[in-house]
C-alpha cells in the first residue's frame, strides 16, 4: 500500500518544480540542494549583516535598513537561481512518463498550464484593480489586458510543463 503524500512533501515538490512521485534518491537530492541553499543564504546574510553594521556606524540607521533589505531580496533571488539550476542538473524537474500514458501526461500539462493561467489573470485583475482604485486611475481596458496577459503565461506555463515531459524507455 502507497503512503499517502504529506503537506510538507506536496510543498517541497511545488517549489523544486518536482511533478512525479517522490522517489528517495530525488528526496536526497533535494535534501542536499536545500542544506546547500540555506548555507548560502546564512553565510551571505551573515555578511550583509555585517556590513549593514558597518553602515550604520558610519551613516544613519536608513542606510543600513535599506542595505540590509537590499541584500536580502537579492540572495533571495541568488538561492532561487540557485535551486532552480540544480534542480534542473539532477534532473528533478524532469515528468518521467511511459510512452502509452504520453497523451494523458500532456493533457495534463496543458490543463494544469491553463489553471495557472487562468490564477495569474485573476489575480493580477485583482492586484490591478486594488492598486489603481486607490489612486483613481482604473480603466476598462485594464480587465481584458489582465485576461490576456493571464492566457499567454497559462501558454507559457503549459509549454514549460509539455518540455519537461520525458518518455522512460521499458527494460523488458
Amino acid at each position: 500500500m502507497k503512503a499517502k503524500e504529506t503537506r510538507f512533501e506536496k510543498y517541497m515538490k511545488f517549489w523544486y518544480g518536482i511533478s512525479g512521485p517522490l522517489d528517495e534518491q530525488k528526496r536526497q537530492v533535494m535534501n542536499q540542494i536545500g542544506n546547500r541553499a540555506f548555507f548560502i543564504f546564512f553565510l551571505g546574510m551573515d555578511v550583509a549583516f555585517l556590513i549593514s553594521l558597518v553602515l550604520f556606524s558610519m551613516y544613519k540607521a536608513d542606510v543600513a535598513y535599506l542595505f540590509l533589505s537590499g541584500s536580502f531580496f537579492v540572495m533571495l533571488m541568488a538561492v532561487n537561481l540557485y535551486i532552480m539550476q540544480q534542480s534542473r542538473k539532477a534532473r528533478l524537474t524532469d515528468n518521467e512518463v511511459e510512452k502509452d500514458e504520453l497523451p494523458e501526461a500532456k493533457k495534463a500539462a496543458w490543463t494544469k498550464g491553463m489553471i495557472s493561467g487562468a490564477i495569474f489573470g485573476i489575480l493580477m485583475l485583482i492586484l490591478e484593480f486594488l492598486t489603481s482604485y486607490i489612486d483613481g486611475s482604473w480603466t476598462w481596458i485594464m480587465i481584458p489586458t489582465c485576461l490576456i496577459s493571464g492566457v499567454f503565461f497559462g501558454i507559457f506555463m503549459s509549454l514549460i510543463a509539455v518540455h519537461r515531459i520525458k518518455v522512460v524507455k521499458d527494460e523488458d
